[in-house]
Formats: structure tokens, C-alpha cells, sequence
């Protein structure tokens, strides 16, 4: 009698580092405000501001009010995940596995750009992770005092054979 030990891939191991991902969100959202204090502070310390930063308009916001957020919320965004990432075959066959976070910038009107591996662990699944993110439809913009703004932002893609 044998018995079939082929693993297969699950897709949503990604959760653990979406998770993962959110609550580093999370922690930064709640440690921005007091940072944003002290700088007040020290910008009040100025005495003189010959010219409005014009460089503002383009800047890319680590935090902001209002987060980019995948249009149908998270859950869609791991449904979309899940449908479009295809596990590499050899990949698979030499049981290669792990989490790979693709960073971008949500810009002003929904549409990403400026795609960067923040983790990366094999190229192939680089290379499977980036395609899929670079799929993604428009997101809803993060927003700074009311106004759209550009916001960088990772997703973490997970490869877990079981």
C-alpha cells in the first residue's frame, strides 16, 4: 500500500503575514501622532519660512489619516490573492515555501507604482508575488487632511506547501 505525501500549496498562509502586516500598521498609526508632536514643536521653534514647500504635493506618506485601503477590504484582497498567485511547480517540487512582502506606493487616484521587494525568498515566488500584486485593481487613496496623497504600502504574499 502507498500512500501520497505530495504536499499541496495553501495560499493563505499569506494570512499569518497580512497579519502580521496589520498590526505593524497599526502599532506605526498609534506611535505617528507623537512624532508628529514633536515635530510641530520644533517647526514652531522657526522663526522664519521665506517659501511654502512645494515639494509636498508629491510626497510619499508613511502614514497618513487615512490608509489606502483594496477596494472590498482585506478579505477581498486575500480572495484576490488566492485566485491569482499561482505556486511555481518547482518551486513546489524542491519545497520551497515562505512569505514574500512586495512594497508599492498607492498613489493620489487609486493605481499603484514604484513596486520594491521588501522580503524576498526565492525567485521564483519573487517573481510569482510581484506579477500578482502588479495585477491588483485600484485601491481606494489614503487621505492627509481631506486631500488624496501618496501612500507607500507593502502586501505580503505567502507560499506554504501542506
Amino acid at each position: 500500500m502507498s500512500m501520497n505525501n505530495k504536499q499541496t500549496p495553501n495560499l493563505f498562509s499569506g494570512f499569518k503575514c497580512l497579519l502580521f502586516a496589520v498590526l505593524a500598521i497599526t502599532l506605526a498609526v498609534l506611535l505617528v501622532p507623537a512624532r508628529a508632536n514633536a515635530q510641530d514643536k520644533k517647526e514652531k521653534g522657526k522663526t522664519t519660512q521665506t517659501q511654502k514647500d512645494t515639494t509636498t504635493d508629491d510626497k510619499v506618506y508613511e502614514m497618513c489619516e487615512q490608509m489606502p485601503t483594496y477596494k472590498g477590504g482585506e478579505e477581498a484582497m486575500m480572495r484576490f490573492l488566492s485566485q491569482v498567485t499561482r505556486y511555481p511547480q518547482r518551486a513546489q517540487d524542491f519545497g520551497i515555501q515562505g512569505c514574500v512582502v512586495v512594497g508599492f506606493i498607492v498613489e493620489k487616484d487609486g493605481s499603484l507604482s514604484d513596486f520594491k521587494f521588501i522580503q524576498r525568498v526565492d525567485p521564483e515566488l519573487d517573481d510569482e508575488a510581484l506579477k500578482t500584486v502588479k495585477a491588483m485593481p485600484k485601491w481606494n487613496p489614503g487621505k492627509h487632511n481631506g486631500k488624496n496623497v501618496r501612500v507607500r504600502y507593502s502586501v505580503p504574499v505567502g507560499f506554504k506547501l501542506i
